[in-house]
């Protein structure tokens, strides 16, 4: 009974996943050494840096969003599904009977609505949209599913498909295979010439490939996002990914 108090319930596994790990070694070991008094932020960022950290926002710049989200923003319900609301309640309560999981309660419900508000909070938005109540839905939806024994998560999944209309977000990890892909560009110009590179390219064709390997299969959304050109990334006719790279005048 005392599950059926929390929103979510988050199972916490320790998945092995080679790129996920080292992206998460690389994160904690430069917010290490970013920590140091003497770090040269100009100098040893590319030694350090990964690919999303120029998308990252300044933990004042940070807290101060959080603070007028939290006391400026309240969002309303403004066309919400609520025919799928309803329908998604009522197959969890029973899917929790069937299957001697926690209860689903009211509250539940009620806290899809939060979490879809909380989205729309997030955004400064005045409404909340369809894309936040999907939002909410895949939290709870997941929530529900990791706490399923295997056997029985794999065919809730299949019967809970229909509510997941959350498109994962891919452009972090895709994000991560070519910055790492630029870096060894950049070693291998360094061990033969001794010097740092002007710029570098990598193909499309190697980056879809290594994203294929992830169950990425569409990479056109990434090359047209923010954290694309923000990295400073630029697609080429012939097919290349350039990065070009400040010579130590500043030109």
């Amino acid at each position: 009974p005392i599950l059926s108090r929390f929103d979510v319930l988050c199972v916490v596994r320790d998945l092995v996943d080679p790129v996920v790990d080292e992206l998460l070694a690389r994160f904690v070991i430069g917010s290490h050494l970013r920590s140091h008094p003497k770090f040269e932020g100009e100098e040893e960022e590319m030694t350090i840096g990964d690919s999303i950290d120029q998308d990252l926002i300044p933990q004042d710049l940070l807290r101060k969003y959080i603070l007028y989200a939290r006391e400026k923003v309240q969002p309303k319900l403004h066309d919400v599904d609520r025919d799928k609301l309803a329908r998604l309640f009522g197959d969890l309560r029973r899917e929790s009977l069937a299957t001697g999981s926690f209860p689903i309660t009211v509250r539940h419900l009620e806290s899809m609505i939060r979490m879809a508000e909380a989205s729309a909070k997030m955004h400064l938005r005045e409404y909340v949209r369809s894309d936040d109540v999907d939002l909410a839905i895949s939290v709870a939806v997941g929530s529900f599913l990791s706490a399923q024994k295997l056997s029985v998560r794999r065919s809730l999944e299949r019967g809970f498909r229909k509510y997941l209309s959350h498109a994962r977000d891919h452009e972090e990890l895709l994000a991560f295979l070519l910055g790492q892909m630029i870096k060894d560009r950049v070693r291998q110009h360094q061990l033969v010439t001794g010097t740092q590179p002007n710029r570098v390219a990598v193909t499309t064709e190697a980056l879809e490939a290594r994203a294929k390997d992830h169950e990425i299969y569409d990479a056109a959304p990434f090359y047209r996002s923010k954290l694309f050109s923000t990295n400073g990334y630029k697609l080429l006719a012939n097919g290349e990914i350039e990065k070009v790279f400040r010579s130590e005048g500043g030109l």
